[in-house]
């Protein structure tokens, strides 16, 4: 039993059920974006060019996009603060709304800025309200997620009109802006916008973690992750980076980390719940009909816990 787990023997059921929700397992791909991001900031308090460093992150669901801008923005304190002068939003969190358009796209961009009546007027009237409360509230970059949205389910037809509107948001304001989305979805809008890709560059992929057993270098690499997780739960150790349970932990989120902790914390749940020490096949097994089987990832895949002996 190691000393991390036994001092968690004082915690509460609360208290534990905290410590899983706060789990967050570093890796190189996600720090080197984290990095990237960093130096996007700096921009804004060391240069005066209309030359903004802006990126494109993009993924599949679950390669943990929403948790890489989440964590970004709670280590540099995204709060906003209320001035005689006006308020401050140092940095801009938007969604670019399903079926998009330039005047929908603009009132979420005024939504977020505080503007009162964010979808009155023209549309040449929003947009100059969107410039001047960039501009009055000093937004220092600008975080556009869903970025596949500007691509019509119905006709896959790339929205020029509001990519557009993104790249002159950029021109216009020399605000870094952070393109977030869907992999397979996102690029078809860069290559029909090649002064938007000009500006974001070759875009930054969060990939699943491979499980190859021809490099053995990704089955070690995938089974120090499942330590590392293993280590953070409140409970003792449960030897995931065991290779049959990592391989069937991998089977079960497909090598996406965004799939991979909410399993994790499910069994956790339920260990803590169940008072077991550590986390084992059984409550793996319910903790993926509960939080994977019934999803898009879980479509046509088998429960890998449910069986002695598990192979793909």
């Amino acid at each position: 039993m190691s000393s991390s787990s036994s001092s968690c023997r004082q915690f509460s059921d609360a208290e534990r059920y905290a410590i899983i929700d706060r789990i967050l397992i570093m890796y190189q791909g996600f720090q080197d974006l984290l990095d990237e991001l960093d130096f996007c900031n700096l921009y804004t308090q060391s240069s005066s060019t209309h030359n903004p460093p802006c990126l494109a992150i993009l993924g599949a669901t679950g390669a943990g996009k929403t948790k890489l801008i989440e964590e970004w923005l709670t280590r540099h304190n995204n709060t906003r603060t209320e001035l005689p002068s006006g308020s401050r939003i140092p940095y801009l969190y938007v969604s670019v709304p399903a079926q998009a358009s330039i005047k929908g796209t603009a009132t979420a961009f005024l939504t977020k800025l505080g503007d009162p009546n964010p979808g009155r007027g023209t549309q040449w009237n929003m947009v100059t309200r969107l410039h001047m409360l960039l501009k009055s509230c000093r937004v220092r970059m600008i975080f556009v997620d869903e970025f596949q949205h500007a691509v019509n389910k119905d006709t896959q037809l790339v929205l020029h009109a509001v990519t557009d509107f993104l790249k002159d948001i950029i021109n216009q304001s020399a605000i870094p802006m952070i393109l977030v989305g869907q992999t397979g979805e996102a690029e078809p809008i860069l290559l029909a916008n090649p002064q938007l890709s000009r500006r974001v560059g070759s875009p930054r992929y969060l990939h699943p973690f491979p499980w190859d057993r021809k490099h053995p270098h990704t089955i070690t690499e995938f089974c120090t992750i499942l330590e590392s997780i293993d280590l953070e739960l409140p409970l003792d150790r449960s030897g995931l980076e065991n290779e049959d349970m990592a391989y069937r932990i991998h089977y079960a989120s497909d090598g996406y980390i965004g799939w991979v902790i909410p399993l994790l914390r499910q069994a956790a749940r339920l260990a803590i719940k169940d008072h077991c020490p550590t986390l084992n096949r059984i409550l793996l097994q319910h903790a993926f009909d509960q939080a994977i089987a019934g999803s898009v990832l879980g479509i046509n895949k088998k429960n890998p816990f449910a069986f002695e002996h598990f192979i793909e």
